[in-house]
């Protein structure tokens, strides 16, 4: 039997998720897109789904949507977290959606509301938490540890035993060798080499190998 689900976010990245959903082995009905915005265009759509209403739509009446699964398809982090903690407090549920073209050890834990996009590995005795976007061909190695709230753009590798902290966003194609930790908050820019631990919360690193920006 499908299971019925709900896009939360309508912006281009929706398109994405929406992709990775009709991809899942796991069989899913999207029924339509969720505006985070009260003023939402009935006649929008992404990839062929309308918008059917808006997130507070949801909140108000959430024993009315509760049988629908939420997958939150918004690129930020700090927008993606406020979305899942509004629908955490509304008991809501919200899967982890694996495109059957990555690759997830069996090994691997996992939270919840988790997206694995197209083409990434998760390789053995991996640890994610919950709402982290793993996007199209990221490598994730052996023994990481991957907090909450995360984005590891397109292309990107973790090496072996890396730890990151939640809300990091680590560009396209950047690399982190192993066994390094990046602080909460931090950003580490598309392309860079990672040959040091990211110390301080909300830090910018760039370039090859990547250093601080001030």
């Amino acid at each position: 039997m499908s299971k019925q689900c709900i896009i939360i976010g309508c912006g281009s990245h929706a398109s994405s998720v929406i992709s990775i959903i009709e991809s899942c082995s796991e069989n899913y009905l999207i029924i339509g897109l969720i505006d985070t915005d009260r003023s939402f265009n009935p006649e929008e759509e992404k990839s062929g789904y309308k918008v059917i209403g808006c997130l507070d739509m949801l909140l108000s009446e959430p024993d009315k949507y509760s049988h629908l699964q939420c997958v939150v398809a918004i690129g930020n982090n700090n927008q993606r977290t406020d979305v899942f903690k509004q629908l955490k407090s509304k008991s809501f549920k919200l899967p982890n959606v694996i495109s059957t073209h990555a690759f997830v050890d069996r090994t691997v834990n996992m939270g919840e509301g988790n997206i694995i996009a197209h083409g990434a590995i998760i390789n053995a005795q991996a640890i994610l938490g919950n709402n982290n976007m793993i996007n199209t061909a990221a490598i994730i190695e052996h023994d990481c540890i991957l907090e909450n709230h995360i984005h590891i753009a397109p292309k990107a590798v973790l090496c072996g035993g890396v730890k990151i902290e939640s809300f990091v966003m680590v560009g396209a194609s950047a690399t982190v060798v192993p066994n390094l930790a990046i602080a909460t908050g931090s950003l580490l820019g598309a392309g860079a080499l990672l040959t040091m631990n990211i110390q301080n919360s909300n830090s910018l690193y760039i370039g090859l190998p990547a250093r601080i920006k001030h």
